[in-house]
């Protein structure tokens, strides 16, 4: 059996790589374009959701961020498109294909909108994680609100005694002494309660 050359080698090689290289590609535009439509849909989801209430950032973000992922489908669209009438091209003049400069332009071009709208994801991500902690932090005081509430029903049995004084007629000296007097109870009661 006789030895390949190198210059064989490298005719088979190039056989081999060629239909790697255009699956490669085409493998690539097509995870491109999956990713765009379901983020697409992420937020048409988050829009029609009633859960959730934007920030006005937030709603900057992600309109942005949707724009530039419909670019980014429209592009692969138009690779995908201009792949078909290049392949048919090479078809129809055995195998001579000149090139196209549309194709050309789609190709160097269609990553860029994707990145900066995924870029532009992260920061409506990164809105919607500050907002979301944000409001963790605001609830803590309601926590606090609560505590005041279990001793409101100590306020309200004064606001019925001062009631009850003053429908009585009574003084306001000893509308003082009686509140004298309750404020001490209370006062020892929270020194027991220590």
């Amino acid at each position: 059996m006789a030895e390949m050359t190198q210059e064989e080698k490298e005719k088979e090689l190039y056989k081999a790589s060629l239909p790697a290289f255009f699956m490669n590609e085409v493998e690539t535009d097509k995870i491109i374009l999956t990713l765009s439509v379901g983020a697409i849909g992420f937020y048409s989801a988050l829009l029609t959701g009633k859960d959730i209430i934007l920030t006005e950032i937030m709603f900057i973000f992600m309109v942005i961020s949707t724009l530039l992922y419909g670019v980014t489908v429209a592009m692969v669209l138009g690779v995908f498109a201009q792949n078909k009438k290049q392949l048919l091209s090479i078809i129809s003049t055995n195998g001579i294909g000149e090139e196209n400069p549309h194709l050309s332009f789609l190709d160097k071009h269609k990553y860029k909108p994707f990145i900066f709208a995924v870029f532009f994801s992260i920061l409506f991500m990164l809105a919607l994680i500050y907002k979301h902690v944000n409001s963790e932090v605001k609830e803590e005081p309601s926590q606090n609100s609560e505590i005041n509430l279990k001793e409101e029903p100590l306020n309200s049995k004064l606001d019925k005694v001062k009631e009850t004084i003053i429908d009585s007629n009574i003084s306001q000296e000893d509308l003082n002494s009686s509140l004298v007097d309750n404020n001490l109870t209370k006062g020892i009661t929270n020194v027991k309660s220590k």
